[in-house]
């Protein structure tokens, strides 16, 4: 299926910077306790979340950035006829991000016990790397724009899949921070309701 190119790299960067104030107000209102705390059945903490999003964009970023930052600022045209349409292996990669299943994280992706310091607004400059990397390329037809997944030579897919991707990858991860603080929240609640 065909779309606009314009109009997908418009709704990928309103998306991203939906999940930007997410996180900026996650980081100011919520208990740094909350950021370390694993849920009892097991799972990652909140921390370990936005440090799994730090690694898989910083291996997407490998990617793109070589593909991207060499091209010209200005081709003929500003690209708003440009359509865009999903490679079959990047199609199917964005559309398993929206899947309720529960996916296993690739080896070199799961996060260490402790995140780095500073981890969301480490998030955050990734986040407005890809989003100069999304403006600089919108001119510049996104689907001849080839490249291999970062996890895997065999997959190909072009730089509009790995743009859909990292986006529904974060908004994926999101729905299980937010979670995460749903359950912590209720914990917490249970501790002061029921005294030891």
């Amino acid at each position: 299926m065909k779309v606009s190119q314009t109009q997908l790299a418009t709704t990928l960067i309103a998306d991203m910077h939906a999940l930007d104030a997410r996180a900026g107000e996650i980081e100011r209102t919520k208990d740094p306790a909350a950021f370390g705390w694993y849920p009892p059945g097991g799972g990652w903490s909140v921390g370990q979340v936005f440090e799994h999003l730090c690694v898989a964009n910083d291996d997407y970023l490998k990617v793109l950035r070589p593909l991207i930052v060499g091209l010209p600022a200005s081709p003929d045209g500003d690209g708003s006829a440009l359509t865009w349409r999903p490679s079959f292996a990047g199609g199917f990669l964005a559309r398993s991000m929206q899947s309720a299943r529960k996916l296993p994280a690739p080896k070199s992706w799961r996060p260490l016990a402790e995140p780095r310091d500073g981890v969301i607004g480490e998030f955050l400059a990734r986040q407005r790397e890809i989003v100069q990397l999304i403006e600089r390329s919108m001119a510049h037809e996104w689907r001849r724009m080839k490249l291999t997944s970062p996890l895997s030579p065999l997959i190909r897919m072009n730089a509009g899949d790995a743009f859909t991707i990292l986006v529904r990858h974060a908004e994926r991860h999101f729905r299980q921070i937010d979670e995460r603080l749903v359950a912590f929240e209720a914990t917490r609640a249970d501790r002061i309701a029921t005294p030891g």
